[in-house]
C-alpha cells in the first residue's frame, strides 16, 4: 500500500473498515512482527486514506497504560493471539474485555483505556487514528479515581514511544 499526500478524517466505519482492509492483508503488516525487545514493538504502515496506521507486536505482560488519543478516533483488532482491553467504567472499576482475531474495536476521542497481552503467546494487533494522532493523554488509576498523568504530543521526543 502507498500513501497519498490527500489527508482527511474517516467516519468510524470507514476507520473499521480500514483496519480489517489492513488486518486482512499479511503482506502489509507481517514483515513488521518483532519479538525481540523488552517494549512492545511497532511500526507504521502507510496506507491510502493518509491516517495513522501501527502494526503492534506484544509478548506477554506488555501494556500501553491507561491513555486517550487526543482528538483521534481508534480503531484496532488483533490479528495474531488475544489482546486485552481495559476500560474504565461509570463507577470507576477497570474492566476487560479480550479481544481475539477478527473483532474490531473502536476508541472514541476522550475514552480512555489500556490495551495488554495477558496471555503466554505473542499477539499482534492494527491499530488506526483518524485525525492523525497528534496527542496521547495518560493516566492514573488509584481506587476508583482516574487522573491525568502527562500528555505526550507527537511533535516531543516521547512520541518515539507510541
Amino acid at each position: 500500500m502507498t500513501a497519498t499526500t490527500a489527508v482527511r478524517t474517516l467516519s468510524e466505519t470507514e476507520l473499521v473498515d480500514l483496519v480489517r482492509r489492513v488486518a486482512a492483508d499479511r503482506s502489509c503488516w507481517e514483515q513488521h512482527v518483532d519479538f525481540t525487545g523488552a517494549q512492545r514493538h511497532w511500526a507504521k504502515i502507510e496506507v491510502p486514506e493518509g491516517v495513522d496506521v501501527w502494526v503492534i507486536s506484544w509478548q506477554t505482560f506488555q501494556s500501553t497504560d491507561l491513555h486517550s488519543h487526543g482528538d483521534a478516533t481508534a480503531a484496532f483488532a488483533a490479528v495474531q493471539g488475544t489482546i486485552t482491553e481495559i476500560r474504565v467504567d461509570d463507577l470507576g472499576r477497570l474492566m476487560p474485555r479480550k479481544f481475539s482475531p477478527g473483532v474490531v474495536q473502536v476508541v472514541r476521542p476522550g475514552e480512555i483505556h489500556d490495551v495488554r497481552n495477558e496471555v503466554v503467546e505473542p499477539a499482534v494487533t492494527i491499530h488506526a487514528y483518524s485525525p492523525r494522532l497528534t496527542e496521547m493523554y495518560y493516566y492514573n488509576w488509584d481506587n476508583r479515581t482516574v487522573t491525568l498523568d502527562r500528555i505526550e504530543r507527537s511533535d516531543g521526543a516521547q512520541a518515539r514511544e507510541w
